[in-house]
């Protein structure tokens, strides 16, 4: 039941977003639209950056039986990034009034402040999100998610219909401060969880022990970034080859494709990677079950997915005045197939990151990065737009396949030591 609300959540989100982008150009323009896409470019980019390493270690140490010391670093941690967010908006100003870059100074204030509002509160509103699932409270986790990704999209449509939103900086305004309103309810939440799982006891403080989470949380850092860069490196490498129509055509049917792998991320793997690190650390849990459960279900959900959106791709093209012909379909189902893959990894990463595999992960998937660009500026340069979606794909397997190797790996290290009449435990 709860699979289902959360599926319907982010199916209704993905909707929202999808009508905001087209209310935006028919009420406000296309330049608005281009500020639009700016603000969106900028908010994914710095919802990982921001994160400065800390994040992933951070949500596998709330995840575990006990979280009341994680809970105390968790504050800590996020009056450390108020503290970057001042730091970097001080510079941006400074910048801004002293700099003579012209590119620069054409962004209106209005935008410029807006962009960086929304950078600065979708990341807090992903960390503190993602701490809310990471103790186990998916409900409201997904209730968050939700007002975060669709709520403000819905009630800025309604305000461009009637009129009373009237610019792209009022479409800002709702951006953020949705996710503001999100980050402080989830932070008077986990403060109040804090308040109970200590029961009244004060929790050991460990001396540096924030800086313990983002030694452990470094090598996933630099692993999600070079995963970013595989996320849309063929379409950089594209842009210096084929034409801005052919690209744009790509980057559409992306996009659409994409849609699996978020709407797996937002159902199966947002509360995979509490529920492995639990069965890590709780004496009755079973982790290669679980990651084995958690695989299945992103399969079928993808799958499930892929299919309806082949079903529906033509009104989906048309409705963007794309042609829907049998090379966009190919196309098309390339990226589907990519996606699912990515879809798999995620739950495989996320098994990773409980197993506290983060030096393996960096290591293999900056090999994987390594040889991918190579075949992909092959494929991209011999077969233009097609051949970047085969590039994606290309990666995707590389990817997929290294996780499982290391994953299989380390469930067979302790079933030798049993069988060598040895006890390790993987944690």
């Amino acid at each position: 039941m709860h699979l289902l609300v959360r599926l319907a959540f982010r199916i209704t989100s993905l909707a929202l977003k999808f009508a905001l982008t087209i209310v935006v150009a028919r009420t406000l323009g296309f330049a608005a639209v281009a500020d639009y896409g700016l603000a969106l470019a900028v908010s994914v980019v710095s919802s990982k950056l921001l994160g400065l390493g800390f994040s992933t270690e951070m949500n596998r140490r709330l995840s575990a039986v006990n979280p009341a010391g994680a809970i105390q670093d968790a504050s800590r941690l996020l009056l450390l990034y108020c503290a970057v967010y001042a730091a970097i908006a001080i510079v941006v100003l400074i910048v801004y009034d002293c700099a003579s870059f012209d590119a620069f100074h054409r962004i209106p204030p209005g935008v410029l402040w807006g962009v960086m509002l929304v950078a600065f509160s979708e990341h807090a509103g992903l960390e503190t999100t993602s701490y809310v699932f990471s103790l186990h409270r998916p409900r409201l986790g997904a209730l968050l998610l939700f007002i975060r990704t669709g709520v403000w999209a819905g009630l800025a449509i309604l305000g461009l219909l009637t009129g009373v939103v009237r610019s792209v900086d009022t479409v800002f305004t709702f951006w953020w401060g949705a996710n503001v309103v999100v980050a402080v309810t989830a932070c008077w939440c986990i403060w109040r969880w804090g308040r109970e799982a200590g029961l009244g006891r004060p929790v050991p403080r460990k001396v540096g022990s924030v800086r313990s989470v983002w030694v452990g949380g470094l090598p996933f850092f630099v692993a999600t970034t070079v995963l970013s860069g595989l996320q849309y490196g063929e379409r950089f490498l594209a842009s210096s080859v084929i034409s801005a129509d052919s690209l744009g055509r790509y980057v559409f049917a992306w996009s659409v494709a994409n849609a699996i792998q978020t709407t797996a991320y937002a159902t199966i793997v947002v509360t995979a990677g509490p529920r492995l690190v639990r069965s890590l650390s709780g004496a009755d849990g079973d982790f290669w079950a679980t990651l084995r459960n958690s695989r299945r279900s992103a399969v079928g959900i993808t799958i499930v997915a892929a299919a309806a959106i082949l079903i529906a791709y033509k009104p989906i093209f048309r409705a963007a005045r794309e042609p829907a012909g049998s090379h966009e379909l190919m196309m098309l189902s390339i990226l589907l197939v990519s996606f699912v893959l990515r879809s798999i990894a995620d739950v495989y990463w996320s098994g990773a990151v409980a197993l506290r595999m983060g030096k393996q992960v960096a290591i293999a998937i900056a090999v994987v990065a390594a040889m991918s660009i190579p075949g992909e500026w092959i494929l991209v340069t011999r077969l233009g737009a097609m051949g970047a979606a085969l590039a994606h794909l290309t990666a995707s397997t590389g990817i997929v396949a290294t996780l499982v190797f290391l994953l299989m790996r380390a469930r067979a290290i302790p079933e030798a030591a049993a069988v060598n009449g040895e006890a390790i435990h993987v944690s």
